[in-house]
């Protein structure tokens, strides 16, 4: 099986979570992955929420969820003598991501118009929080900071809680998927044309496109976007998350046929007949009424048993998970999302990490080799590019790798 980016070759200058998940994409799809990493300290994400064990070998498992597939050798950018190693990668390079702060990698000699000099046809992807240019450009940024300036903490919540931050990295993760799409979107473009291109994103503007619908809302209809909890934007109280005998439900129904099958499965057809809950307009303007009565029905049964008797009765319905229940849901393993692949050195057994959200009829995106060790493949790389024996035990004692 052919995968799409077989004979891709992208130098990987990421950190942390958003350039280094878009890296990883490609990875899962074929591509050679170089991860270059500044020597003894690495990537900030090989020892973040780590326990002792993995933090020693600085593989934390924010690291080995997002760098799958890729070789990883260290490299002292900042060293004189850098730069020859660097230049023979990029003259046999497609791609290349970098995620510093704005400015800095030109700062160091390798920013777009630098590794363009070296190879004209580059692909270079910027991943930053506010984007390359504008007032905000140069300043640091992390998940929880985009979240707050690009609006999305003040919709999620309740009206009593405040803003919220939401519970996962809701703007990395896409922030490295949007990067990803932009060096697929490239590469397609620089097969038609035999140009490269300049890509500059931003975990703001990423954020922002989540924000879609809410911020069309408010820019066509004046709109603001309430915080309402588990409720569904159209605040009908047959919507939103209740507690039932052993944990949690979640329902969306949201139109008159949702809302009679629900009562039948429930056993109550005789809440459709009260012209309170009969049309969308009365499920709204007596939320607060139908609420409670549907909340008194679900504590009756485990989640289980309703997941089982609203599901196939054509309810928008869905058990809330805790992770390690996550773990045991049929339709995960149906799927394959989970990968298990080789444990990396020093660990025993396998691990289990996610892979790409989709399937193909062929060439489906793959886990093969489990993030790399701190500089794990330097020599092997550098032997790839050229380098004898004797260079790079000179590079090693130079302090350049």
């Amino acid at each position: 099986m052919t995968k799409a980016f077989e004979g891709v070759r992208v130098i990987d200058f990421t950190q942390v979570l958003a350039g280094p998940f878009a890296a990883g994409q490609l990875a899962l799809l074929g591509a050679d992955v170089i991860k270059i990493e500044q020597p003894g300290q690495g990537d900030q994400m090989r020892t973040m929420m780590a326990n002792n064990d993995l933090a020693a070998l600085k593989l934390s498992p924010g690291f080995l969820g997002v760098n799958t597939n890729k070789r990883g050798i260290t490299v002292d950018l900042k060293h004189p003598d850098a730069r020859q190693i660097i230049h023979r990668l990029l003259a046999d390079a497609d791609v290349v991501i970098e995620n510093f702060k704005a400015g800095v990698i030109e700062r160091l000699g390798y920013g777009y118009e630098a590794v363009r000099a070296v190879k004209a046809d580059i692909i270079y992807c910027s991943i930053s929080g506010y984007g390359q240019q504008g007032p905000m450009a140069g300043k640091a940024a992390y998940d929880g900071a985009i979240q707050a300036a690009s609006g999305m903490m003040s919709v999620t919540g309740t009206p009593d809680s405040g803003p919220l931050r939401v519970g996962y990295m809701p703007v990395d993760v896409p922030t490295g998927i949007t990067a990803s799409f932009a060096i697929a979107s490239a590469l397609f473009r620089r097969s038609h044309t035999g140009e490269g291109q300049y890509l500059d994103v931003s975990m703001l503007d990423s954020a922002m496109t989540l924000l879609g619908p809410n911020i069309a809302k408010y820019t066509m209809a004046g709109m603001n976007t309430e915080r309402v909890g588990n409720a569904p934007p159209t605040s009908q109280g047959t919507g939103d998350t209740w507690p039932t005998k052993d944990g949690h439900i979640q329902m969306t129904v949201i139109t008159d046929k949702m809302t009679a099958k629900m009562c039948d499965a429930f056993g109550r057809p005789d809440l459709t007949d009260d012209p309170r809950f009969a049309t969308t307009e009365g499920r709204v303007e007596h939320a607060a009424e139908i609420k409670p009565i549907i909340g008194d029905i679900l504590a009756t049964k485990t989640t289980a048993e309703w997941t089982a008797i609203l599901g196939p009765a054509g309810v928008p319905v869905a058990p809330v998970h805790s992770l390690e229940q996550l773990m045991d849901y049929p339709q995960l393993d149906h799927r394959g999302v989970m990968m298990t692949i080789p444990a990396p050195p020093g660990m025993d057994g396998e691990i289990k990490v996610t892979g790409a959200g989709f399937h193909a009829s062929d060439g489906d995106p793959e886990g093969r080799t489990p993030g790399p060790l701190l500089g794990q493949h330097t020599d092997e790389v550098l032997a790839e590019f050229g380098f004898d024996g004797a260079a790079i035990q000179a590079l090693r004692d130079d302090g350049v790798i």
